[in-house]
């Protein structure tokens, strides 16, 4: 048979919209069958032509209409059936090929193919498509191309040049890429980056991406591997590695090494940490990290985290043989005036300490929807390890507890027990207690008790350390009788319980009446040690004994509201009687956990001012005071109290100087009538908010205490400043006033990018003992976060011998989203030797916070 000329007859309807039937074989995406309905025809099985028309050989387009009543039955949405909207669809029956031209769309299979044209070779089971390419993968992964040669069932081909989108927001482009298998794909002269384009410039590089000779990307292993690799941030590069590896990113949790960490310190020189992570199970994973540094060895460290169905628990640990440990030597000096700095409540750091570690394990779990438990253990070889070492942030104490856990609608139930490892160089660790059990319990009952609420709490503890811990040196170090007993040697044991009611009627003028009343019993057990220098403080004999304490009061409140064109005021005069009888066995009993006394505005009505159970507030006492608050119409507000406490009858509480830590006097409370104290409260708006307290003398309104605090938060602003000042409290080992500033702002240059700073000043010691700068990006696009920050700070403890410590700590951080993150840490200290004790005292190293 003789074939005409190879030519074409397009059709001349555009935009014709065709649903082709099963393509399995022949125009399809998929291998293996034969059409079972064709869609290319040949020349011997065509559909039927109008009568007195002739068929042509060679190129044959399609008539206008086409589509029989087979096809019309054809499931569009199945995925045996195609899809396809093109200008012009052209048949070559000579060589099996199917091209569609002009805005080609097809959708077959759960993909979507979009170019200028595509033509299908059937003979070689090849799809090409051409100009403007777009392949939109079953998994939402996009490829945009000039020209694309893929087998039909797309598990092989070449792209060029290539641009891949992935539904985790990450792009591949290449100057030429090939799929291989189905689950490999090669990126030649790859490029990777998890940051969106800039849509004003697209043409500007991103913030980072990996320039690489070829990128391999394993779907099967879920790996990405780099050869011949540079890493650019800001189209600068700054790095080049010969291979590496990431998992790719559709992974959450894989195996391999993690980006690694530099820092410096003066003690340990340079380190560098390259951390390695082990995805055990879907649940479980360990990492291991092992830290080589210039001047002490090697220090390993390492961490296992296990989720379980019911809660989860992680245990970490580091450890180091040190090859120079003298560098860790103290530096206070041997002797002060014949004192030795362990007498002076100075404590001396590792010194010669060879082994040092630490260890931390962090476990919770729930019993049911109302019941968990848990535990917090924190182990250290000494006190220092961890700011030497920045080991998981170094911290004041090393707190270790287990506890049980209950919560119900009215009710909240906690046991634990404490052990405490003082971090400080204050701290004497056989001074420090253990403490279990310690029981808190809470119940509010839900229906009235004679018209109003009724409450109890139940507390219980048991206390044991094996020295006496008294107050501590703060200005000098000379030798003087001690102040005041912070911590009793032996053991104290108490169960408190509570009761507590109330009721509030409002009557017909406006007036708010409340009457309440409670009850409280203390069982105490204390068996102190022999100590003779407790004597002037706490009775030092056995002893068991009940406490108990009754009162009855009634609160009175008259608001008084007056609408304005600014907005409303109210005025409301407030009063407080508490009737009760005086509080017993002061000075008989250790005080623990009532040590903290601070009166304040907030604090004022209070019916026990004390902060915990060993103390209870007794005398009858009457607290007055007066409130306003202005509400404007803009949302604005303003808040003020002001007021004072009286004593009425009976003993007062705060005045005796019988309690072991002295607590009460020079409190403002230890007077018949107190001091004054006033608070206030103004929010303008909601980017601005400023909050005040202030303690004055009753008799000439000196400045006792102030504490003042300002937040901005703008869009573009945030700041803060607080502002302190308490005076001398002698008995607690305070001579001097403490005063001190606080501020610190970040701007925002950008969306995105931010500068910082903020600085402490003491007063005192007329000093800025710490200031702080910085930078940083803070995730722009959700795919770099990185920040720079200095800091510089003066060891306020180290002010009782005038030996002033400067630490100077760099810190840079780098996150880049799928690829992880790394940080860079360098510390120095200098120090200033003040030798005020005479040429000839000895001086150690300066030991490291």
């Amino acid at each position: 048979m003789t074939l005409a000329p190879r030519r074409s007859r397009p059709m001349r309807s555009a935009g014709r919209r065709l649903l082709f039937a099963t393509l399995l074989g022949s125009a399809g995406l998929a291998l293996g069958h034969a059409p079972t309905s064709a869609q290319v025809y040949s020349n011997d099985v065509l559909p039927p032509l109008p009568d007195g028309e002739k068929r042509k050989h060679g190129f044959e387009t399609l008539p206008r209409n086409p589509v029989d009543k087979r096809l019309k039955s054809a499931k569009a949405g199945s995925d045996e059936h195609m899809l396809m909207e093109a200008k012009e669809l052209v048949y070559d029956y000579d060589r099996e090929v199917v091209t569609a031209v002009g805005k080609v769309d097809i959708y077959y299979q759960g993909r979507a193919l979009q170019a200028d044209r595509v033509a299908y070779d059937q003979k070689n089971n090849r799809v090409k498509a051409m100009g403007s390419v777009k392949l939109t993968e079953r998994d939402g992964n996009i490829v945009y191309a000039d020209q694309l040669d893929v087998t039909d069932d797309f598990r092989d081909g070449f792209v060029s040049p290539l641009r891949l989108e992935t539904t985790n927001r990450t792009h591949f482009a290449a100057a030429r890429g090939r799929r291989e298998n189905g689950t490999l794909s090669v990126f030649d002269r790859g490029v990777y980056t998890a940051c969106e384009p800039c849509r004003e410039n697209p043409q500007k590089p991103p913030l980072w991406q990996v320039k690489a000779k070829r990128i391999i990307w394993r779907e099967d292993e879920k790996m990405i591997y780099y050869e011949d690799a540079t890493f650019e941030l800001f189209g600068q590069p700054i790095a080049w590695l010969p291979y590496f590896s990431s998992p790719d990113p559709t992974v959450k949790r894989k195996s391999g090494v993690l980006a690694p960490s530099l820092a410096r310190s003066g003690d340990v020189g340079y380190s560098v940490e390259v951390p390695y992570f082990w995805a055990l199970s879907p649940s479980s994973d360990l990492t291991l990290a092992p830290v080589v540094t210039q001047k002490q060895g090697v220090m390993l460290k390492g961490e296992f985290r296990q989720e379980l169905i019911d809660g989860a628990y992680s245990i970490r640990a580091a450890g180091i043989s040190q090859t120079n440990s003298d560098k860790f030597s103290d530096k206070v000096p041997l002797l002060i005036n014949g004192v030795k700095p362990q007498d002076a409540g100075l404590s001396i750091g590792p010194g010669d300490k060879k082994e040092r570690w630490a260890f931390e394990t962090k476990g919770h779990f729930d019993i049911n929807e109302k019941w968990s438990w848990g535990w917090d253990v924190n182990l250290v070889s000494d006190k220092w390890v961890r700011g030497d070492y920045d080991l998981w942030g170094s911290s004041y104490d090393a707190t270790s507890s287990l506890y049980l856990i209950g919560q119900g609608d009215r009710s909240w139930f906690e046991l634990r027990g404490y052990t405490f490892y003082g971090m400080t160089r204050y701290d004497q660790q056989d001074r420090l207690p253990w403490a279990a059990p310690v029981l808190d319990y809470e119940y509010t009952f839900e229906n009235p008790v004679v018209g109003g609420e009724l409450s109890f709490d139940i507390n219980a503890a048991t206390i044991h350390r094996d020295e006496s811990d008294y107050a501590r040196y703060r200005t000098r170090l000379q030798p003087r009788p001690e102040n005041a007993l912070i911590g009793a040697a032996g053991t104290y044991s108490r169960l408190s319980g509570e009761v507590q009611w109330r009721r509030q009627f409002i009557d017909p003028i406006g007036q708010v009446w409340t009457p309440f009343a409670f009850a409280r019993g203390d069982l105490i057990y204390t068996d102190p040690k022999d100590d003779p220098r407790m004597g002037p403080f706490l009775d030092t004999r056995q002893d068991a004994a009940f406490r108990g304490m009754a009162g009855v009061g009634l609160e009175y409140r008259f608001p008084f509201i007056a609408e304005s064109s600014f907005g409303t005021h109210q005025v409301e005069p407030i009063a407080q009687l508490l009737l009760r009888p005086n509080e017993g066995r002061i000075g008989k009993l250790p005080n623990e956990d009532a040590q903290s006394l601070i009166f304040d505005d907030t604090t004022l009505f209070a019916w026990n001012k004390f902060s915990g159970y060993d103390r209870i507030e007794g005398g009858s006492r009457a607290n007055v005071g007066a409130q306003y608050t202005f509400t404007a119409d803009s949302g604005a507000s303003f808040t003020m109290l002001a007021g004072q406490s009286y004593q009425l009858f009976g003993r007062n509480s705060y005045k005796s100087f019988d309690d072991p830590t002295r607590i009460g006097p020079d409190s403002g409370l230890d007077e018949r009538s107190s001091d004054y104290v006033a608070g206030a409260t103004l929010v303008p708006n909601q980017h601005l908010a400023f909050a005040s307290h202030f303690r004055f003398d009753d008799r000439g309104f000196d400045l006792r205490s102030a504490e003042v605090e300002g937040r901005a938060t703008f869009e573009r602003v945030q700041a803060n400043l607080i502002y302190g000042r308490y005076d001398e409290q002698p008995l607690q080992g305070y001579d001097d006033i403490r005063e001190g500033v606080l501020g610190g702002a970040r701007i925002f240059v950008t969306e995105d990018a931010y500068v910082e700073g903020g600085a402490r000043y003491n007063f005192d010691r007329e000093v800025f003992d710490r200031t702080q700068v910085g930078f940083g990006i803070n995730d722009i696009q959700q795919c770099l976060s990185l920040g720079f920050s200095y800091i510089r700070e003066i060891d306020n403890s180290a002010e009782t011998i005038k030996l002033d410590k400067v630490d100077h700590k760099f810190l840079l951080r780098v996150d880049l989203r799928t690829l992880g993150g790394g940080t860079v840490t360098t510390r120095s200290k200098q120090t200033r030797n003040d030798d005020m004790f005479g040429s000839n005292q000895t001086f150690l190293a300066q030991q490291p916070n």
